[in-house]
C-alpha cells in the first residue's frame, strides 16, 4: 500500500467513526430531552418559578460583581451592580 492509499483509507475510517459519533450523539440528545421533560412534568421536580430564577440570577450577578471588583474592573462592576438592583426590584415586587 502506498502512503496515498493509506491516507485515503484513514480518511474513510475517520469519516465512518465521525458518522457513528453523530448518530450516537443524536441518541444521547433524545434521551436528554426525554429526561428533562420527565423532570419538569412532575415526576421528579417542578419547573423553577420566577422567584427561583431571579434568585439564581442574583447569585450569578453577585459572583460576577465580586470577580470584577477583585480585578478592579469597576465599569463592568457598575453595570453588574445596576443589574443586581433591577433583579432585587423584581424580587421585592413578588
Amino acid at each position: 500500500m502506498t502512503d496515498e492509499e493509506i491516507e485515503r483509507l484513514a480518511i474513510k475510517v475517520a469519516d465512518l467513526v465521525f458518522i457513528s459519533l453523530l448518530e450516537k450523539q443524536k441518541e444521547w440528545d433524545q434521551q436528554f430531552t426525554t429526561d428533562v421533560n420527565e423532570m419538569f412534568s412532575g415526576s421528579y421536580i417542578s419547573a423553577p418559578d420566577e422567584e427561583q430564577l431571579l434568585l439564581a440570577e442574583l447569585a450569578r450577578l453577585m459572583t460576577l460583581l465580586t470577580a470584577y471588583e477583585e480585578k478592579e474592573e469597576y465599569e463592568k462592576a457598575s453595570i453588574v451592580n445596576n443589574k443586581i438592583r433591577m433583579v432585587q426590584n423584581k424580587l421585592s415586587k413578588l
